[in-house]
């Protein structure tokens, strides 16, 4: 199959987007010898958290509760965070011998921690009607939340070869999300565009997402010019 190629023309691009916005260094990258994730491990960790995090996100609150979580579980969502940090200065300053694992771990439930944030102000600045409740407000909402995320972590480490390029793939679809949900947020701060539709996907949507793509391939180029710019130097 051509999707299956490691030489079609949507592997390459997604190559060049992963140049973009992480070293690749394949040491530290999930993959096989056929094909090598396009972010490292910590990236794709970040992206991956992100993404699955806000497809869990979008399916558990229909409601479109539009407050941040409760106290305790916020103070979570910054261990995430801070376990991130914590990690690569462990490694970058060689206190500890850090692995993909460790790194991709610890970059997921950081990408997970910021879509937790990030996804009641969208409710709040997308919609007319959202309703002022906090997310996870039942524990059980957390468990499935953590529970699928913790599975999701466990399958993509295990590297099953049949899904390699699937993850492949679903990782180059990753970055491109973040960078288009952030900046779906970001514009919808700007009162022209916020709190007017009554349903996910409606034509409040369109320009802004337009909008949103754009930047998203702007910033992405950007990226990329300055990383070729830095490799002169080495």
């Amino acid at each position: 199959m051509y999707f299956l190629s490691v030489d079609n023309w949507l592997i390459k691009f997604i190559k060049i987007i992963g140049s973009s916005v992480c070293h690749q260094l394949p040491a530290r990258s999930l993959g096989n010898e056929t094909l090598i994730m396009p972010v490292c491990s910590r990236c794709e960790g970040i992206y991956a958290g992100f993404l699955i995090s806000a497809i869990i996100l979008f399916l558990l609150f229909k409601k479109k509760e539009n407050e941040l979580p409760p106290i305790h579980i916020l103070i979570t969502m910054i261990i995430f965070v801070i376990s991130t940090i914590i990690e690569g200065a462990l490694g970058l300053f060689s206190i500890i011998q850090t692995t993909n694992i460790s790194r991709f771990t610890t970059g997921y439930l950081s990408g997970s921690a910021v879509m937790v944030v990030i996804f009641p102000i969208f409710n709040y600045q997308y919609y007319k009607d959202s309703i002022t409740v906090r997310i996870f407000l039942k524990p059980w909402q957390f468990i499935t939340f953590l529970s699928v995320n913790i599975i999701t972590i466990v399958i993509i480490l295990l590297e099953f070869k049949f899904i390699n390029y699937f993850l492949f793939y679903f990782s180059g679809t990753a970055v491109l999300f973040t960078f288009y949900f952030i900046n779906l947020v970001l514009l919808l701060l700007i009162p022209v565009f916020s709190k007017k539709a009554t349903f996910l996907f409606s034509r409040y949507l369109i320009f802004p997402t337009i909008l949103s793509l754009i930047l998203t391939f702007i910033e992405i180029y950007l990226s990329y010019r300055f990383h070729q710019f830095l490799l002169k130097f080495h």
